[in-house]
Formats: C-alpha cells, structure tokens, sequence
C-alpha cells in the first residue's frame, strides 16, 4: 500500500472517499466505473484550481529559469499563468467527462476538470475573475518576498515536485511531494511548500515534518547533491502563504519528529487494518464509512458514485 499525507487525511475525513480515489479509481481498468471515479477524482474547487495554476507556474517556469540562470520577470511568469488559466478554464467549462474518448494525457497543459461543472454549480464571471485576481496577487507576492527569492537564487539546484518515497512499515510505502527542495553546499537542505490560502491561517507543520522525513529517508535521486544525506531536524522549512505574503518557517526537534512518525504509522495502520490487503475485486465501498459530516460531502468529487455498488459494473 502507498501511504500520503493527503491519502491519510481522506481516510480520517471519510473512508469512503478514500476508497474512491485509492481503490477504485484506474486510468487503465476497463470497468466503466473504475474510469468513472478516476475522472472524478481529477475534480477540483475553483480555489484548489487556481492553487495548481500558481503551483504549475512556480513549478514548470520559474524554478527550470532559476536552475538554469536565466532571469524571468514577474510579467513573464504572468503571462505564462494567464496562457494555462484561459486554456485549463475554457476546457474545464466545456466538462468532457462523460466523452469516452477523454485522456488525461492527451490533452496535456489545457487539461482541467471543475467540482462545479459536475455538480450544478458553474463558475459565475464574477467567481473566474477573483480567481484570476488571486493567481496575480499570488505570483506578486512571490516576487516581492525578498527571503525566498534569495534562497531560491543563490541555491545550486532547486527540484520541484518531486516523489520522495520510502518504507513507513511492513507493505506500506510512504509518498511525499514538495513543492520545492533547494540544496546549496553553503547551508542545509531547504524544503518550500507554497499555499495559496484566502486567510492563510492554516499550520502546515506536520506536512513539511513528513517531508523532511521523507527527504531524509527516500533514495537519493540522481540530481541531489553527491552523497547526499541529511537528518530530518538539519531541513530547513519554508511554509510560503502567498495570497497573503507571510513566511513562516517551522522547527523541527526531537519531539515534532516523533510525533510527525507516530502520525504517519498511525494512520497507515487505520488504513491497513480495514483493508488487510486486499485488492479492489476484493473490497466493497459497503466496507468503508461515509463522512460524519455533510460539509464533507458537498466537497466530495464522488457523489455520483458514492452510494453504488462499486462492483455493479
């Protein structure tokens, strides 16, 4: 099994939805409803949406420029996000997910898919263009942080949405995703994770403990610095809120470390433990719990499906 930060918090929120997604969902199967539930797992918010489009910018432009040396303007990575945001929106409205000639990876860049379109609530002009307004100020606020624009300058390489796995238990392979890993010889391994939150209120602190775990713990890739190794309390962590421009960074001793892997073992054993390893033929979404909370369920991308028989199909 493949645990995340991201699959563990689903499974705490609802079973189910878990289930869905991890389970269920196959960009390869035959079954119509395995291709079902892995088109609606591709379903986004308008927030989470204009989140990627941030993150996609930062990820794909940005740092490749920096690595490179090259300088690359605050318009320049604007005009970029425009191009992905009138591409993926002019897509994501015309909602092909019932198209049985859909690829995901055919479609490349323009591909986007909204929880919206799917559920009777399309984005209004007004909504598009507070989510344009957000993804400049994000992008603005970026440049204008002088702390992070520096590391991310004078750092040697910087890798951008890399897996980073390793063995959390028995079976159970941990994945983790940063947004950004600096490394530079002159100080230690520094680890961003990009928010792009209206209030910005939310601690990311256990996500970015896990990553420096998992950066400590995963195999060196072939890009890291030679004989690359690192302990988890030695990896510096940047939690960027860029809608409202604050930086905070998080220290990890001994005690968030443990708490961090009791977290990740804890909640691969939840897992574990309903599933035994079982495979999809041999689960039923009957097997799993729906969320406590209805909220939940208004956000959930598989409402279509969730109260089938998952193997009716």
């Amino acid at each position: 099994m493949r645990w995340s930060y991201s699959a563990g918090r689903s499974f705490r929120q609802c079973q189910r939805q878990w289930f869905f997604k991890n389970i269920v969902a196959s960009a390869r199967a035959n079954q119509p409803l395995r291709r079902r539930a892995y088109l609606l797992s591709k379903l986004q918010s308008l927030s989470a949406w204009r989140g990627k489009v941030v993150d996609d910018v930062i990820s794909k432009t940005l740092i490749p420029s920096l690595n490179r040396r090259d300088t690359v303007t605050l318009k320049t990575v604007k005009q970029k996000a425009r191009c992905l945001f009138d591409s993926q929106l002019a897509f994501a409205l015309r909602h092909p997910i019932d198209d049985p000639d859909l690829r995901v990876s055919r479609e490349g860049e323009d591909f986007a898919l909204l929880h919206g379109m799917e559920y009777g609530q399309a984005p209004t002009a007004q909504d598009v263009e507070q989510a344009w307004t957000e993804v400049e100020q994000a992008l603005t606020n970026l440049y204008n942080m002088s702390a992070v624009r520096e590391v991310l300058k004078s750092s040697d390489y910087v890798v951008s949405q890399r897996a980073l796995q390793f063995e959390l238990m028995d079976d159970v392979t941990a994945l983790a995703f940063p947004d950004a890993i600096a490394f530079s010889p002159a100080r230690p391994p520094l680890i961003i994770d990009w928010k792009v939150h209206a209030f910005g209120q939310n601690d990311a602190w256990l996500q970015l403990a896990i990553y420096a775990i998992a950066l400590s713990r995963s195999k060196r890739h072939a890009d890291f610095p030679e004989n690359f190794c690192c302990a988890p309390k030695d990896v510096v962590l940047l939690e960027a809120q860029l809608l409202t421009g604050s930086l905070r960074e998080h220290d990890l001793g001994d005690d968030e470390i443990i708490e961090a892997e009791e977290y990740m073992i804890n909640s691969a054993c939840e897992i574990t433990s309903l599933t035994e390893g079982k495979k999809y033929a041999e689960l039923s979404a009957e097997d799993f719990r729906v969320a406590h909370h209805a909220e939940t369920c208004q956000r959930c991308a598989f409402r279509t499906i969730c109260w089938e028989k998952p193997h009716a199909q």
